[in-house]
């Protein structure tokens, strides 16, 4: 197992609008069938391509160089004002947070990066990184028939997207169901961000600026319209068997379901990490034993 390089604090707050937008101008790639182990890639001549991440000041992206040497880091500090900071790029108000383990990104989200498929994503032009349909596939939201009790966030989320979607996207009409895999993350092309007027996206920006709704809402509405943004439909769940050999290679995986294959994806028991994990707290309280998806303990 990968150490992570410091213990920092468990959760950090990243910027939902800057969380992990990949852009690609030329994407070749060769597929795989496995995850490869976290080695040090070799020194070589890579298509552009760019890793769009939030941090905080202090926040160590080292590991953004150490393991993936091909990719070009854009780190939007959302904190440099606090610090007089005028060099970093940063954003002009940090909205929209979206909580995220900070000691993972090692250990899982290296192997994502270097498994992708940039060929098929060059085609498509948008993929999310998530092929596992729990948590947002297929119907996670109802905008025209909301849940009218506000019990928990996605509730709260639903209430209010009709309103939200239209003002985000005003010549489209509101869509009855919305679905798409949770977390807001994907990889993106150039070609795809550019079918879209700047307007568009100054719009976007702004509604997330003067939306007097909660961050944890705020930050739920985007996640359930990036999709739609980059030309996706309402409800964008292709089958997990399709999206792990499209996406990352996978192609040789057990299915049993449409949504699920196995050994790729554990819903936790609770939302809270154990403390000091990795280290400690694998194979408790419902969380897997290192090694549980290769077999190795």
């Amino acid at each position: 197992m990968i150490r992570t390089f410091t213990q920092s604090r468990f959760r950090q707050l990243y910027l939902l609008l800057v969380l992990l937008v990949f852009v690609f101008y030329f994407l070749p790639s060769s597929p795989t069938s496995k995850l490869k182990a976290l080695d040090v890639p070799p020194t070589r001549a890579y298509p552009p391509r760019d890793i769009v991440v939030a941090a905080l000041k202090h926040d160590d992206v080292s590991w953004i160089d150490k393991f993936l040497a091909e990719w070009q880091p854009q780190v939007y500090i959302t904190d440099a004002a606090l610090y007089f900071d005028e060099t970093s790029l940063t954003v002009p108000r940090n909205k929209g947070l979206y909580a995220i383990n900070g000691t993972m990104k090692i250990q899982y989200g290296v192997p994502v990066l270097r498994n992708l498929r940039l060929s098929y994503i060059d085609r498509v032009g948008f993929v999310p990184l998530r092929c596992t349909w729990t948590l947002g596939c297929p119907s996670e939201l109802k905008p025209t028939n909301p849940f009218t009790t506000r019990v928990d966030d996605r509730s709260h989320t639903e209430e209010v997207y009709a309103e939200a979607f239209r003002q985000l996207f005003p010549n489209m009409t509101i869509p009855d169901v919305v679905g798409a895999a949770c977390g807001g993350q994907f990889a993106l092309t150039k070609w795809k961000v550019l079918e879209r007027p700047l307007e568009d996206y100054v719009r976007y920006r702004q509604w997330l600026m003067d939306t007097p709704l909660p961050d944890a809402i705020s930050g739920r509405v985007f996640e359930y319209s990036w999709h739609i943004m980059f030309g996706k439909p309402y409800v964008n769940c292709p089958p997990a068997k399709e999206c792990f050999c499209n996406v990352f290679g996978l192609c040789d995986l057990e299915c049993n379901s449409e949504g699920e294959c196995e050994k790729r994806y554990m819903l936790p028991q609770y939302a809270t990490m154990p403390p000091g994990w990795p280290e400690y707290g694998p194979g408790t309280d419902g969380w897997p034993e290192v090694g549980w998806a290769d077999g190795k303990k």
